[in-house]
């Protein structure tokens, strides 16, 4: 007995393996950065200094956690469906318990408050409001059922915490108080960047369904969850536009969105116009590729300015 129990993976281990199933550093690490660091270099740019690598670096950390809470709240809301419908996820088949979760959940925001309060003490109120809005969000408003029952809303009320992150990350840039007034295409941009990530991960090929998992496409039909979908993508070229025209980025993110745009509309228009399906074994998650390219080039678009100046050893 004591053998066996002796063989049995540390919880380091079997929290790096929950890791690389529910939260993969590969996949999720490389938009985190550039939303990080477009956020500072957008702040850069409105204040017309140089951005911080200290700043970026600190902002690349508060937001990998905070998202690593965000989706460790997401396996206490969705206990009860991953047991019934999901049991091959790690929290069902006991590869982690909840309350391990919660140490670690509890860990990560200790972390978060004395690197912020230590490093960026004027982003404290910011991240604040983020931890007010995620306690809501993990609440549901206390409006769960009525909120479940409208999953467009559902979406639409937990979006907020990204342009609460970013204004996180920017803040230490940004001396004084926030221009809010030239910030808000740029918070617009975020919003609805958010919401394509949102409609991306839960648009599925419809031979790709699960029984028992919820999905856009499932609720509103394939052709009109990728309408959603195309109407939020020019809903964020236009606040990019108008986010860029505020510190004179339109050429960078023209050149950086115009050829993603031609994909997005080669891949999705046919399934748009009913003129192809998608198949299983080619086109796998849809969207999900235009959408992780498309943000990733949007926020290099609006805060790449600063950096390519930095580098290139042209400071202000």
């Amino acid at each position: 007995m004591h053998g066996a129990l002796s063989l049995a993976p540390s919880l380091p281990r079997r929290l790096w393996q929950y890791q690389a199933e529910r939260f993969p550093l590969a996949r999720h690490g490389p938009l985190i950065l550039v939303f990080a660091a477009g956020s500072v270099g957008y702040g850069a740019a409105l204040s017309g200094t140089n951005p911080r690598p200290l700043a970026a670096a600190l902002a690349v950390v508060v937001l990998l956690l905070q998202f690593l809470l965000m989706r460790l709240a997401d396996e206490f809301k969705d206990a009860a469906d991953d047991r019934r419908w999901r049991p091959e996820r790690p929290v069902p088949r006991g590869l982690v318990r909840l309350r391990e979760l919660a140490g670690l959940g509890l860990a990560a925001a200790a972390l978060q408050w004395g690197l912020v309060g230590a490093l960026a003490p004027e982003a404290l109120p910011w991240l604040a409001a983020v931890w007010g809005w995620f306690a809501l969000n993990g609440a549901e408003f206390f409006r769960r059922r009525w909120l479940r029952a409208r999953p467009g809303l559902y979406a639409l009320s937990h979006l907020p915490i990204v342009p609460l992150l970013a204004l996180v990350a920017m803040r230490p840039q940004l001396p004084g108080p926030l221009p809010l007034a030239a910030l808000l295409p740029f918070v617009g941009c975020v919003y609805v960047g958010g919401l394509l990530i949102e409609l991306a991960r839960k648009i599925h090929a419809p031979q790709q369904e699960r029984p028992g998992v919820e999905s856009y496409s499932t609720l509103w039909g394939f052709r009109p969850s990728v309408g959603v979908w195309g109407a939020a993508l020019l809903a964020s070229l236009a606040l990019a536009l108008a986010a860029a025209a505020v510190v004179g980025a339109t050429a960078l993110l023209f050149l950086l969105l115009a050829p993603l745009l031609l994909w997005a509309v080669w891949r999705a228009g046919p399934w748009l116009v009913g003129r192809s399906r998608p198949r299983p074994d080619r086109d796998g998650e849809p969207l999900s590729a235009v959408t992780a390219l498309w943000i990733l080039a949007t926020y290099a678009g609006l805060g790449g300015g600063p950096w390519l100046a930095l580098l290139a050893g042209v400071g202000r």
